[in-house]
């Protein structure tokens, strides 16, 4: 049905249901960027569990997949799921995910974005830029939209060598920003 034959009552749904997933995808990234302090630190173990169990009991199904590709491994289920995203490779990280393209079709939807993400890897304590795309299906549940399938499709990670933060003085000598 073309937006011109569908009623106000589908106009709003359709418009209530993209914002719902946008929403489910920020929510996402900011348990995962809460697992970090402001000084680029990973929090205390106990306090990424209990973000980490709100961000997968929030987001995916129960039988949901997370396909890192090969960088990151293929997880099964929220547990799987669970054990990956609390243990982590990072000091650091910043998920903007962009460009959404969502498709809702009744009670499921495909979305593709884009991730551009700042972050600190573990080893070597080595700040990196990283870019890749996910393709996400989503389910309408009587929780709210879900996610079933997060495909990660990583295009790059380039070294960055100099720090993320500078603390005290000034980032560029005397001359101010």
């Amino acid at each position: 049905m073309s937006p011109i034959q569908a009623t106000f009552e589908e106009r709003l749904r359709s418009m209530e249901d993209h914002e719902a997933i946008r929403q489910l995808k920020a929510f996402y990234s900011q348990c995962a960027d809460a697992k970090y302090t402001g000084d680029h630190r990973r929090r205390p173990q106990v306090e990424i569990d209990a973000i980490t169990r709100r961000q997968v009991d929030a987001v995916f199904t129960d039988d949901a997949v997370w396909d890192g590709g090969p960088q990151f491994g293929r997880l099964k289920g929220t547990q799987a799921i669970y054990d990956h995203l609390r243990a982590g490779r990072w000091n650091f990280a910043l998920h903007y995910f962009v460009n959404p393209v969502i498709a809702v079709a009744g009670d499921t939807a495909h979305a593709s974005w884009m991730l551009w993400q700042p972050a600190t890897m573990e080893e070597g304590n080595q700040a990196v830029w990283m870019s890749a795309t996910t393709e996400d299906d989503y389910v309408r549940t009587a929780a709210g939209w879900r996610l079933r399938h997060y495909a990660f499709k990583l295009l790059f990670i380039t070294k960055f060598e100099a720090p993320w933060s500078i603390h005290g003085g000034t980032p560029f000598g005397d001359q101010p920003l």
